[in-house]
């Protein structure tokens, strides 16, 4: 393995165990919480012989198990993609090998949530700072990207928001598509290095949580 990748590894690694950590410790308060608040509600409606302690013992019981049953669990959030039909080709073709000495496949940059079913191919690599977005690497760009061509290295395996993507009607990336003017103002604040202070922080507040996002946004933010 090139120490290029190590690194990357590492980084990946760091953030995985901050997001547990983070995540975790919002589970255990918000479980806190909730806990308080059930134990008070019980002792009132004992307290009023609204019901009895069997009756409760029961239906903890019956809601335990209709969520077993039903696979839902209740713990650190993330991010999937819906698909709900098959993603719509371009708007406009456009030729980006024309364009590359201008924009760089900035559009590469872009961040937006996977799939389940590309993450259960197993071709695209996911953020494990941020399950379940495309991976970036230090720099902002998409680590599929060939930093020399700018080429897409899982072009044939891309998800179906890249499938789907066009820059022609995209006013974040260019001001003028025809004259191939970069709209260098909003790339610069948006889809240069990520600091990985903002994302701990957007942990840190509880603005993981599990929705759904519409099979062709590719927001320059995507955080929920």
């Amino acid at each position: 393995m090139e120490p290029g990748e190590v690194q990357s590894l590492h980084e990946q690694v760091e953030r995985a165990a901050l997001f547990t950590h983070s995540a975790l410790g919002q589970s255990f308060h918000r479980i806190g919480e909730a806990e308080e608040f059930v134990h008070g509600l019980i002792d009132v409606l004992l307290s009023k012989g609204i019901l009895t302690a069997d009756e409760i013992t029961e239906a903890v019981g019956r809601v335990r198990q209709e969520l077993t049953d039903r696979g839902e669990l209740n713990g650190p959030g993330t991010i999937v993609r819906s698909v709900n039909a098959r993603e719509p080709e371009p708007t406009v073709k456009v030729d980006c090998a024309a364009r590359m000495h201008i924009c760089h496949a900035v559009c590469c940059s872009l961040d937006f949530a996977l799939s389940v079913e590309e993450l259960d191919s197993g071709n695209v690599k996911w953020d494990l700072g941020r399950p379940y977005f495309i991976r970036h690497r230090a720099d902002g760009s998409c680590v599929h990207k060939d930093l020399t061509s700018g080429r897409c290295g899982v072009y044939a395996d891309r998800p179906g928001v890249c499938r789907s993507y066009s820059c022609a009607d995209d006013p974040r990336i260019w001001n003028d598509f025809d004259k191939m003017e970069l709209n260098t103002e909003w790339i610069d604040a948006n889809l240069s290095a990520r600091p990985r202070s903002r994302v701990f922080r957007a942990l840190m507040h509880g603005q993981h949580r599990l929705v759904e996002v519409s099979g062709n946004e590719a927001d320059g933010e995507c955080e929920a």
